[in-house]
């Protein structure tokens, strides 16, 4: 569209009746909050004008049009309630711990307890485990390599054998994201991260990385890499700019073993994979920009 200037009398209207159709008097008067505190006394047509100049700014080039939809609501930078608590329930697991990667194929331990590491008798689809807990887990000392094809491949040592006791359940990277949001009340478990993705479509905004990104993460923001299907997802735990997607933000999520391998960062005798710490460099600097989403809830689509 235009800056707030250059819209006519016609598409000043429009927006006016736009916003008025699609926010409630308390959510368009916090929405009017969060374009400054001088919005708020605005007249209508000029509160308009307004939204479009910041949109040319913010959004993008051509997206002044002063009606505020799901994009000019996620770029600004709105913290939703529900994703502060998504939030505080990840820590909450990751802080417990006791919560392995379920891919027994691949990660250097012996979880049926046959004696083999990695054994054909453990090739199972990842996430085959979910029921139940298990009590105890073995690593073999020995060096070992590994990681994703396209990367180098690491070295990993396991400096001796174990046998490692304790009360595990084993999940896949989508059941630690999804279920801190069902925590919070935004949506329920799910077992894959195309799901997660599906549910913020309905519940908020996903930003493709190739199209845009916002100017900041925020806490409770949803992201992850996705192709055909398959995918990897996080939950964004720190506030901070994204620079257009450049920036790896701090994450709470259950890396397999081939990405913590991959990462440098794998221990097999560890008794928690979930982790705290930067989304793999890699997965910005290595992967497509269009299998990269960012997911941010939305107060017009879901209420506090």
């Amino acid at each position: 569209m235009a800056k707030g200037s250059d819209l006519t009398a016609q598409q000043v209207q429009a927006a006016i009746e736009y916003n008025r159709a699609h926010h409630g008097g308390t959510f368009q008067a916090f929405l009017r909050a969060a374009f400054g505190p001088g919005a708020a006394v605005l007249a209508d047509s000029a509160f308009v004008r307004l939204v479009a100049d910041w949109q040319e700014v913010n959004v993008g080039p051509g997206f002044g049009d002063g009606k505020i939809g799901p994009r000019t609501e996620a770029h600004l930078n709105i913290i939703h309630p529900k994703a502060a608590a998504a939030v505080a329930a990840a820590t909450k697991v990751q802080q417990l711990g006791s919560i392995l990667f379920d891919s027994w194929g691949n990660d250097l331990r012996d979880n049926n307890l046959d004696g083999q590491i990695d054994g054909n008798s453990e090739r199972a689809s990842d996430g085959a485990h979910f029921a139940g807990s298990y009590q105890e887990f073995r690593t073999v000392a020995g060096s070992y390599s590994g990681g994703w094809n396209f990367l180098p491949q690491r070295p990993v040592i396991v400096r001796e054998s174990k046998t490692i006791r304790g009360s595990f359940r084993y999940r896949v990277c989508a059941d630690i994201v999804s279920g801190a949001y069902a925590a919070a009340g935004a949506m329920s478990s799910q077992r894959s991260t195309q799901n997660i993705w599906n549910q913020f479509q309905k519940r908020g905004f996903v930003w493709r990385r190739s199209d845009s990104y916002p100017a900041e993460y925020l806490p409770g923001d949803f992201i992850c890499t996705l192709e055909k299907g398959e995918g990897h997802s996080g939950i964004v735990v720190q506030r901070e700019a994204t620079r257009g997607g450049d920036t790896a933000p701090v994450v709470i999520q259950l890396p397999g073993p081939s990405t913590q391998i991959s990462d440098g960062t794998y221990d097999p005798t560890s008794t928690n994979d979930v982790t705290r710490g930067r989304w793999s460099e890699w997965r910005i600097t290595r992967l497509p920009k269009d299998v990269q989403y960012l997911g941010r809830l939305l107060m017009s689509k879901l209420p506090a």
